[in-house]
């Protein structure tokens, strides 16, 4: 990651920190213009590769996310200097970038904020943007719409550390059960809570994977070990999969679980083992970025399948995980964009609206970040099928309750995700028709017969608080595992279980 060079970028402050030395290198690359790096990039021959953003528009790009709109929000993080040291100025930025005619090149592009420092993950949501930016964890308010900050952030939880720029918080995603999820590396260590909380009511995480429920103001370490993930997400019936660096690159989290854990001791010297890596093939150490297919705008045989970046080969990869008892083995689907570039370090994945895969290159000959060598750069690639058409503007937050509902059944996964987010941000402010939403999406539950039908219409009704107690209890009889599964996650999610809940999983 990089430093700011204020010649280059005009919005962000004249005062500056000073370019660091170009000390280190993984490589001597030359720098490539977009178009020229997009020229020497291999893929499957019925794909296509457009520069969505690139530099001067964009910058040290770190993170990014889509909104109910299909616009991406990109993090620019103009603070980082190398792995141990960052400026404290206001300068890193959110801006909005917005493809209108569907070409895959954004043509519009507003700027949210610039008075951040060190931002490392983003997530769009409840009136507004939750921001990751060491020591917090932060909400900015959007309540008018106008894609402007209605003012500073909003500290929701504190302590995070920053031992290691390249091992914070990262990776934000909001869950199919209404948590914000995101990552943590091992070599930072960070004791979170909210703000004046004392140490015994804060959480030590040094790796790991935590979550944050947006309207319960709950944090929880959802899972220890690990080593640097940056990429985190759940496939088609609710499973958890993490990519990381340096040890196995990939792994099935469930909650509670403790992994292999890189260099360091677990935080319970107790536990029996760990859990390890579900890989059954190697690459080179650090991989970046995880998001599984579950859009209709690939062939049908790339569904499922889990798209993440290979920063030492310069590669996007895809992983096939196939069932095995309780969990998954992770075999290798296919090199699907080989960039010849050594200076491309793509970290960061999102899937989009009409079905295409995004990919976020910071872009620099040091890859590890010790050094900056190509300043203020940075690209977001979009992969589609030649054959793909544009799909028409849209606004999922103007459809009707009944409208969110259908959708939970739509075929690109990325719609069933933006309308979940929708109900449940409708049912805590008391917007939502809550009895016949929920009526219809029991209806759904009782008659889809895919397990991922079946979880959309429960995860649906459980971000809207239509599952009482007496409801899951019954869900425990159903023959589908995984409903019974989250079933049992849900009733045991408020602190102790009910003593009918307790004598039901003694069954």
């Amino acid at each position: 990651m990089k430093t700011f060079f204020a010649s280059l970028i005009t919005l962000a402050p004249l005062a500056a920190q000073t370019l660091v030395a170009a000390e280190a290198k993984t490589s001597n690359a030359p720098f490539l213009k977009p178009a020229e790096a997009v020229a020497k990039m291999e893929l499957p021959a019925d794909f296509k590769i457009s520069i969505f953003a690139a530099e001067p528009d964009i910058g040290e790009p770190i993170a990014f996310t889509f909104d109910d709109r299909g616009r991406i929000w990109v993090v620019e993080n103009y603070n980082y200097v190398n792995r141990r040291s960052h400026t404290e100025d206001h300068v890193t930025r959110v801006q909005i970038l917005e493809d209108t005619n569907g070409d895959g090149v954004f043509d519009t592009k507003k700027l949210f904020t610039d008075k951040l420092t060190f931002t490392s993950g983003i997530a769009v949501g409840f009136g507004g943007i939750f921001v990751g930016s060491p020591p917090n964890l932060s909400f900015i308010a959007d309540a008018d719409g106008d894609d402007k900050a209605d003012g500073p952030p909003q500290i929701l939880l504190n302590g995070w550390g920053i031992n290691d720029r390249h091992e914070t918080l990262n990776s934000f995603l909001w869950g199919p059960d209404g948590w914000l999820y995101g990552c943590h590396g091992v070599f930072t260590e960070s004791l979170v809570g909210h703000p004046g909380a004392p140490a015994a009511e804060r959480q030590f995480i040094d790796g790991g994977i935590w979550r944050y429920h947006p309207t319960r103001k709950k944090f929880e370490v959802f899972a220890r070990g690990l080593s640097n993930p940056w990429g985190f997400d759940f496939n088609d019936v609710g499973q958890g999969f993490a990519t990381c660096c340096v040890i196995p690159h990939l792994f099935h989290i469930v909650q509670g679980g403790v992994y292999d854990k890189q260099s360091k001791p677990h935080l319970n010297p107790y536990i029996y083992d760990d859990i390890k890596t579900i890989r059954d093939h190697t690459h080179r150490s650090a991989h970046g970025g995880a998001r599984f297919y579950l859009a209709d705008a690939f062939p049908a045989k790339y569904r499922d399948q889990l798209f993440m970046c290979n920063i030492h080969q310069h590669q996007v990869l895809t992983d096939i995980m196939t069932p095995k008892g309780s969990s998954f083995i992770g075999s290798h689907g296919e090199d699907f964009v080989t960039t010849n570039d050594l200076a491309w370090v793509g970290f960061s994945v999102q899937i989009g609206p009409e079905g295409g895969v995004y990919i976020l290159d910071w872009h620099d000959t040091d890859i590890c970040g010790n050094a900056i060598n190509f300043p203020n750069s940075g690209r977001i690639y979009r992969i589609l099928p030649k054959s793909t058409k544009a799909i028409a503007p849209f606004d999922i937050a103007t459809l009707s309750d009944a409208e969110l509902v259908a959708m939970q059944d739509h075929a690109n996964d990325w719609y069933v995700r933006q309308a979940r987010l929708q109900l449940q941000m409708r049912s805590s402010s008391g917007k939502l028709q809550k009895e016949p939403t929920r009526t219809a999406l029991e209806a759904m539950l009782a008659k889809a017969t895919p397990s991922t039908k079946r979880l959309r219409a429960l995860w649906a009704l459980r971000v809207i608080d239509g599952l009482s107690e007496a409801r899951l209890l019954e869900l425990l009889n159903h023959s589908d595992e995984y409903l019974r599964a989250f079933s049992i996650q849900f009733l045991a999610e408020e602190g102790t279980p009910s003593t009918a809940a307790l004598d039901r999983f003694a069954q």
